[in-house]
């Protein structure tokens, strides 16, 4: 949360945007500092030896960055728990068609674990009237069971069009759906479970994608409309797509971007 009595400065973007950032001065700091949340924007941190128009000037400088990075904010502003944090009942996973209930059985131990009990039945005990310590339980849960679900289907849409990966890795990125090292490595996140399946197969395909293009030139796109026709409106509607995870599968506190 920001300081009551942080202060308050506006920053033009190259757009042409106005954006109101918070100044905090902390004596521990020893440069400046950004912060960027979907929750408080941009908070400046900075040393009290640090001269205003200096850090002004420094804000200023990263303004294209700053510019970026905020332009997301408002697909997942929404994803921030207006309300205290409650623990899910049930869920569903469109990805797998699939459908969770959730039970929650108090033991003594003092950590949280989540565990499938039979089908459709998720149990999580352990000290389960920590709300967090069960959120956290349940996204371990996710990855572990996106691993077993997206691990076959990247392969069965590589395998018969001669792509090749040396690796996969599935996370609970906070603001990515997917990555392609350059070594060839491709991380998808666990999230993906939470939208309907063309959405998901287009991600993958748009990973698979830079194993032949590592960038978002033009030959990327036509490799991508190549295996999947549909990427251009599909690309349009994964600008909404963080609507449909819920708030506790979200991997921190506050968003940060």
């Amino acid at each position: 949360m920001v300081h009551k009595d942080a202060d308050h400065v506006e920053l033009v973007l190259p757009d042409g945007r106005i954006i109101d950032y918070v100044i905090q001065i902390t004596p521990k700091a020893r440069s400046l500092r950004l912060k960027l949340s979907a929750r408080d924007g941009l908070v400046v941190v900075a040393p009290p030896h640090l001269d205003r128009q200096k850090l002004m000037a420094l804000v200023a400088e990263k303004a294209d960055w700053i510019g970026e990075r905020i332009s997301g904010f408002d697909a997942v502003r929404h994803l921030i728990p207006t309300e205290p944090p409650a623990r899910p009942q049930a869920f569903d996973l469109p990805a797998l068609a699939e459908s969770w209930r959730v039970e929650y059985k108090l033991t003594r131990g003092c950590t949280v674990g989540a565990r499938i009990e039979q089908p459709g039945r998720i149990v999580v005990a352990g000290a389960v009237g920590d709300v967090e310590a069960c959120h956290s339980a349940l996204r371990r849960w996710l990855a572990r069971h996106a691993t077993i679900s997206l691990s076959p289907w990247l392969e069965n849409l590589a395998e018969p069009v001669g792509l090749h990966y040396t690796d996969l890795a599935v996370k609970n990125q906070r603001t990515r759906w997917g990555s392609c090292s350059t070594t060839g490595r491709i991380s998808l996140n666990c999230k993906l479970l939470f939208l309907p399946r063309d959405l998901v197969r287009y991600v993958i395909w748009h990973e698979l994608c830079h194993l032949l293009e590592p960038n978002h030139s033009e030959r990327f796109w036509m490799h991508l409309r190549h295996f999947e026709p549909a990427a251009d409106s599909l690309h349009g509607r994964m600008r909404d797509a963080w609507k449909a995870v819920p708030s506790w599968a979200q991997r921190g506190k506050g968003l940060l971007l």
